[in-house]
């Protein structure tokens, strides 16, 4: 997928873990970046040690600044999200408020909305906002193959890639 053949409005993409939908994201945030076009949204890349996932950053996309968003625990809470990952809540603030100062733009990317979002109403919930005011001319969202029809009641006009397929 290139930008260049991402429709308008509001796109969600979908897949299985390790298909590569964030890199897809980073790929196209750097293609619309070098066309000098206005990039906004946040993406979370895995963090590897020795071939194992051990945490989450997020990167706001038109700055490239990066934090640490979450680091792997083990714990049976029952909620299988925080189960796995202790989140930092003061760089969920830091992203919220990244996500708050969004203007228009070009593009706009959200790598992910997920459980912590769709079930727990916590994590990146001004992302939102944003989708749904449509500040932007094309919009990626990052949505696992699992919730994708909660993502599809709240945006049942979405452009959906499945990669997957």
């Amino acid at each position: 997928m290139n930008l260049m053949d991402l429709p308008g409005g509001i796109t969600i993409l979908t897949g299985g873990r390790g298909i590569g939908k964030t890199r897809t994201c980073q790929r196209l945030a750097d293609e619309a970046l070098k066309a000098g076009l206005k990039v906004t949204g946040l993406i979370c890349p895995a963090v590897f040690e020795n071939g194992e996932k051990t945490g989450i950053d997020v990167v706001n996309v038109s700055t490239g600044e990066s934090r640490l968003l979450a680091c792997k625990v083990n714990r049976q809470s029952g909620f299988e999200v925080t189960d796995h990952w202790d989140f930092f809540p003061e760089v969920l603030e830091w992203g919220n408020n990244i996500l708050s100062d969004v203007k228009d733009s070009d593009l706009f990317l959200m790598d992910e909305l997920g459980p912590l979002e769709f079930d727990q109403q916590q994590g990146w919930m001004k992302a939102f906002d944003v989708i749904n005011s449509l500040l932007f001319k094309k919009a990626v969202v990052v949505i696992r193959p699992e919730l994708l029809e909660k993502a599809r009641m709240l945006w049942p006009d979405a452009n959906l890639i499945n990669m997957n397929t």
